[in-house]
């Protein structure tokens, strides 16, 4: 078993199975550490994600600015809802409105 960095050199130079990739993705996705990371590992993370490969149960807080936009996770404003990743039922899915 690897540690964090392993895997993450690991992916970096693309010496993982599609598996170990996938699993790599959700264990980082599970902890919440792929929000933080560089743009490589949250586009991956969100391609997954898009295809139903990971999952992201986690709801995290919405942070906006003095005019009310969205500054940190997902936003669901009309000028951001055109770009946001789809799933493979057509859904964003960061939206957890549409969760029950």
């Amino acid at each position: 078993m690897f540690g964090l960095l392993q895997k993450m050199d690991r992916y970096s130079n693309k010496l993982m199975s599609e598996d170990e990739k996938i699993e790599f993705m959700q264990e980082i996705v599970d902890n919440g550490m792929v929000w933080e990371m560089h743009e490589k590992y949250r586009n991956e993370a969100k391609t997954l994600i898009g295809v139903g490969k990971v999952v992201d149960m986690t709801l995290r807080r919405v942070e906006r600015d003095d005019t009310g936009h969205v500054l940190t996770g997902p936003c669901f404003e009309e000028c951001c809802i055109k770009t946001a990743p789809k799933d493979a039922g057509g859904y964003n899915p960061f939206d957890t409105s549409i969760c029950g």
